[in-house]
């Protein structure tokens, strides 16, 4: 038997096998010779056939079966021979198996990584903060009342401007055809909230009710509906109506409507604490994608790939998903996903090193997931979707979503107990933290 392995990565080794037809027919009289055992052939009791007729019988079963066989042997005599941990089963990407010739066979062989974890005992980490100002509480003032603002008809005479409520009628057409579902009665459209595709406020501005216009205008490339994509489409608009948006008084009243707030300067501790607690949370998850980032950087190895291509195929699929429920056609979807094949790839391989990292530390820390933490996460889900935690339990066990949630766990577990060691400088931003 002639064996040669070529490493082909770090996480995978293909094996060139080449075994003589005299191991193969000695393979085949053996598969025969169990046959004739158990076999049953017309006119002979059951194991009293002539092995000349088993032969005749069962020769290219007997032949696939002892392939099979010398191919599994063959194998696992290479893998023990050069000391490789197989992850998962081999499998076979060519065999030739002709008569009185060699038997000759190619196979991938996926290995669980192997490689030393970084020192993570001493980390140096920056957790952005970003500091609550007097601009952030009154900007969410200005929200809470554009939310409770009023729009009344307008009694002055003067044309449509910014921040007013326009009342309209539009169609739109392609070519001289009207387009389905484009042609709206009564349609609500605030000026300065960019509703509509680019450029279409700006088209109705100075109008006056009773008026109308026309203008064409150019669809985004990559606007969901694909007939419209990249197109132009000429518009009709008649405006109906112009409705003044009056915001409220910025007073003690107004406190009282946004709860059991007694003077607006107990509505504007309540909204500081609010943002500042948010603005915590956002500080304490941008420091764990750092931590992240940090093992990722200084624990480099190849994953199997197979473990890479189902995240693919999970990653392609959430992605798919969110973009049709954005209102995205099937093609465009599938599109946007071969565009962001690399992408995809390169996050399904840190997720999975992730993955190998968080083991690798759980398991040295002692850290494991508790029944009862599994449980908890569970009750609350079953809470959410109306099901009992039996029904998801069993569901979650069967589906494979179980192992999600305790690496989930145990991931955060891992992260709590390595910042508890890690030196973390804080750093000022200003604005959302990515």
């Amino acid at each position: 038997m002639k064996i040669n392995i070529e490493k082909t990565s770090g996480a995978e080794r293909k094996l060139n096998v080449e075994i003589p037809w005299k191991s193969v027919e000695e393979e085949i009289e053996k598969v025969l010779a169990r046959m004739k055992k158990t076999v049953s052939l017309k006119g002979f009791r059951k194991g009293k056939a002539p092995m000349d007729m088993i032969r005749k019988v069962y020769a290219g079963e007997a032949r696939e079966d002892a392939v099979n066989n010398l191919v599994a042997e063959a194998t696992r005599k290479a893998m023990a021979d050069d000391d490789i941990t197989p992850f998962g089963n081999p499998y076979l990407t060519d065999v030739q198996s002709r008569e009185n010739e060699p038997l000759v066979f190619e196979a991938m062989v996926e290995l669980s990584p192997t490689f030393e974890m970084a020192d993570y005992s001493s980390l140096e980490l920056e957790k952005p903060v970003r500091e609550i100002t007097d601009g952030d509480v009154d900007g969410f003032l200005f929200t809470l009342r554009e939310r409770a603002a009023e729009a009344v008809p307008l009694v002055e005479d003067r044309p449509l401007k910014e921040g007013d409520l326009a009342v309209v009628d539009f169609k739109g057409s392609k070519g001289g055809e009207a387009l389905e579902g484009m042609d709206i009665q009564d349609f609500e459209v605030r000026l300065g909230r960019e509703q509509l595709i680019p450029g279409f406020e700006q088209q109705i501005v100075g109008m006056k009710p009773g008026q109308d216009r026309q203008f064409d205008l150019p669809f985004p490339d990559d606007y969901p509906q694909e007939n419209l994509a990249g197109e132009t489409v000429h518009f009709e608009v008649a405006l109906k109506q112009i409705k003044e948006v009056r915001l409220a008084e910025l007073d003690d009243d107004f406190a009282g409507t946004m709860g059991e707030f007694e003077t607006l300067d107990d509505l504007k501790k309540n909204i500081r604490k609010d943002l500042e607690k948010s603005a915590e949370e956002d500080s304490e998850k941008a420091l764990r994608t750092n931590l992240a980032q940090k093992l990722l950087e200084t624990n480099v190895f190849d994953v199997p790939p197979s473990l890479v291509d189902k995240e693919i195929r999970y990653l392609g699929q959430e992605y798919g998903e969110s973009l049709i429920r954005s209102g995205m056609s099937s093609e465009k979807v599938n599109e946007l996903i071969m565009a962001n094949e690399e992408n995809l790839k390169r996050t399904a391989a840190e997720h999975v090193r992730m993955m190998y990292i968080i083991g690798r530390i759980a398991e040295k820390e002692e850290v494991k997931a508790e029944v009862a933490e599994i449980q908890a996460v569970i009750a609350q889900a079953a809470q959410n979707t109306g099901k009992t935690p039996k029904e998801l339990m069993d569901q979650y066990t069967e589906d494979g979503t179980i192992n999600e949630i305790t690496l989930n766990i145990v991931r955060n577990k891992v992260f709590d107990k390595l910042l508890e060691n890690t030196t973390v400088k804080k750093v000022k931003v200003k604005g959302e933290m990515r």
